[in-house]
């Protein structure tokens, strides 16, 4: 489920940003590359830390930021925004939330039936790919030229996203798989 509040914003931006917010494309640019820049150098740094930290406290630290992620969207939602930067920067928590519970979870994932490795990264990619694009046809078919309509869609994928996040972690099986790779 974090995935999928990445891909609307990412589907939807170009047409609020640039249609109806009347941004650049050299602006938009800008605006997309401050989004990937932060996912990127985020990923790095994590990777560094990833293995110094207690792995289920760092998905409770995920849950959090991906809380503040939820507000900030939810706020500018409600204020329907028209200031781009506004909704850039409103949506860099979650940005930074998804790097967390990815670098952790999808390994695991990858070893729930160790010989079906290559089935198993199918089955996440696909259903990934395909759950992303039901939820852009969603958003597209509900815009309406402003924010608020894709805001009101992103914050409810990533409240679903939060729920999801705090039942793996409750998982104690899970958890406990976790702990023996």
């Amino acid at each position: 489920m974090n995935y999928i509040p990445y891909w609307v914003f990412v589907g939807m931006s170009p047409l609020l940003y640039m249609n109806d917010l009347q941004v650049s494309l050299t602006h938009f640019g800008y605006y997309q590359g401050a989004l990937a820049l932060v996912f990127g150098l985020g990923s790095i740094i994590f990777g560094f830390i990833l293995d110094k930290f207690d792995q289920k406290k760092m998905l409770y630290v995920a849950n959090y930021i991906f809380l503040i992620g939820l507000f900030s969207i939810a706020w500018i939602t409600i204020q329907n925004t028209h200031n781009p930067l506004l909704i850039t920067l409103a949506f860099l928590p979650f940005i930074i939330g998804q790097i967390i519970p990815g670098a952790i979870l999808s390994p695991l994932c990858l070893n729930f039936i160790p010989e079906a490795k290559g089935r198993a990264s199918a089955v996440l990619q696909g259903s990934r790919l395909i759950l992303c694009g039901l939820s852009l046809q969603l958003a597209g078919f509900y815009y309406d030229g402003t924010f608020q309509n894709i805001g009101m869609i992103i914050t409810g994928f990533i409240f679903m996203a939060v729920t999801m996040l705090f039942l793996v972690i409750k998982n104690n099986a899970l958890m406990k798989r976790l702990y023996s790779h």
